[in-house]
Formats: structure tokens, C-alpha cells, sequence
């Protein structure tokens, strides 16, 4: 008499001992070995910044080898790359020759990514003579145009040697214009106000603390809706900058004009 095949039992569950097989062969694989843990780090770590060139300053002879060499250069390149390259041969070097000619080229070259390089060679010069050449730039009628190049201008008159009386030619610009070219030109004039704590700058400062607007909207003398718009941009980009400027000169925090000026009613700055 055949017996009949026992049955399975009732909870077997193929597909579950197949997850459970495959999950016993995971748990014993042999693990990677972790990278030894200076190459972790080397891995991990950010690539060191390149040092900056040392600039070198030349004796009398040098230089006027260096200015008729750099001279000769100029004259005959045609290109962007070949300005760079006269200029490169410059670059790491200093002396009171090479101001009059890199301030040539601030002041006429056609390129503004020519003359603002040319402004950061100018400020490595010896700094009487450079913070001078820089003073004449920032009034020279063939900057004026160009924003970047006279926050530039601005930038390096901070590092060769600030004086109270170059304010005259610096406010002037902070509100001849407001158009987008000009933000970095007023954010430099800001800066140079804050690390100066240049007392000369509270009326600019108090000009632009509150939000622009016109005070008579139908008013003659109203600027177009364009100025106000163009104002409104700027102000927004730099208006903590005011704040900042004015906190380093008084030692106060003030939200708006009104507020700032019946506080120096009460404490004149001498």
C-alpha cells in the first residue's frame, strides 16, 4: 500500500526563506577595509589656497630697466593677453617709477578688467607716491564712467595710506549717480567710511539711512520714477553698510535719519 507524500507545513513560506538565505550570505561577507585614516583626511581635506606673491621692491637701476622694458611692452601689444603679459612682468615688482605709467593705463586704457588689475598693481607701489596718483585718478574726468574702476580706486586708497582730506574727492561720489555700475563704487565708499571712522561722512551716511522716496511727488523738482527705482536698488544692496559705517563713527545704532540726527543734536562729534 503507497503512502501519500506528507504535506508541507502550513506556515512554509518559500519566498521568506529565500530573504532570510539572502540575508544570512549579506551579514557574512567580508567586509571592505576602511582607507588608512591619512588618506581619509587627504581625501576630506580642501586643496591649500596658493600664497600670495611676495612684491619686490627694486633698486633705482632695476626700476628704470624694469618701467623702459614694461613701456616697450605696452607700446607693441595689440591684445588683452598681450596687456596681461606686460603687466605680469610688473606684477610682483615696486617702485616709485612704475606709479606714473601703471596710472596711465587706470586712466586711458579702453578695458575695465585692464584698468582695475592696473588699480591693484598701482595700490603695491610705495604708498606716497601711489595713495597721491590714486587721489588724482578718483578725480579724473576719464574714470568716472566706470564703477568697478573707481571702487577699485577707492578699495586701494584704503591699503596705501587714507588721509581725512581725500574725503573731499571720495563723498563727492557716493550720490552722483545710483544706476547698478555704480553699487560697488558706493559700497567701497562705505567701507572706507566704516574702517576710518571718517567723521566727514555723517551727512552722505544720514542721506541715505531711510528707505528713498520722493518727499513731494508732485513736485518740479521731482526726480523721474527711473531715479527713484534705480535709488531704491542700491540703497537695498548697501543700507546695512550705512548702519555700519555710522555705528563704527558714533558708537550708536540707529534705524532711521530722524533718530541719528536728534542723537548728534545732543552729542556733537568733535
Amino acid at each position: 500500500m503507497r503512502m501519500a507524500p506528507k504535506s508541507a507545513p502550513r506556515d512554509y513560506n518559500p519566498s521568506a526563506m529565500l530573504a532570510a538565505l539572502v540575508a544570512i550570505l549579506f551579514v557574512f561577507q567580508e567586509p571592505k577595509a576602511n582607507p588608512p585614516a591619512g588618506e581619509a583626511k587627504a581625501a576630506e581635506a580642501p586643496a591649500p589656497a596658493a600664497a600670495p606673491k611676495a612684491v619686490k621692491t627694486l633698486d633705482d637701476r632695476a626700476a628704470k630697466t624694469a618701467v623702459a622694458d614694461f613701456q616697450k611692452a605696452w607700446k607693441a601689444a595689440n591684445s588683452m593677453a598681450e596687456k596681461n603679459q606686460a603687466l605680469d612682468a610688473v606684477a610682483e615688482s615696486a617702485h616709485k617709477l612704475l606709479v606714473k605709467p601703471i596710472g596711465q593705463i587706470v586712466d586711458n586704457d579702453k578695458s575695465v578688467v585692464i584698468r582695475k588689475r592696473a588699480v591693484e598693481l598701482l595700490a603695491q607701489q610705495p604708498p606716497a607716491e601711489a595713495r597721491t596718483e590714486i587721489v588724482r585718478l578718483l578725480g579724473s574726468k576719464s574714470t568716472q564712467p566706470h564703477g568697478p574702476v573707481l571702487a577699485a580706486l577707492v578699495a586701494g586708497l584704503s591699503r596705501t595710506g587714507y588721509q581725512s582730506k581725500d574725503w573731499a574727492t571720495v563723498g563727492k561720489l557716493f550720490g552722483q549717480d545710483y544706476a547698478a555700475e555704480r553699487v560697488t563704487l558706493q559700497e567701497a565708499i562705505l567701507d572706507l567710511a566704516t574702517q576710518q571712522k571718517e567723521k566727514q561722512a555723517i551727512d552722505v551716511l544720514l542721506d541715505n539711512l531711510d528707505e528713498p522716496g520722493a518727499k513731494d511727488v508732485h513736485g518740479a523738482d521731482n526726480p523721474p520714477a527711473e531715479y527713484w527705482e534705480a535709488r531704491w536698488k542700491a540703497w537695498k544692496a548697501w543700507r546695512s553698510k550705512v548702519k555700519d559705517a555710522l555705528f563704527a563713527i558714533t558708537g550708536q545704532r540707529f534705524n532711521t535719519a530722524d533718530e541719528a540726527k536728534a542723537w548728534l543734536a545732543k552729542n556733537p562729534l568733535k
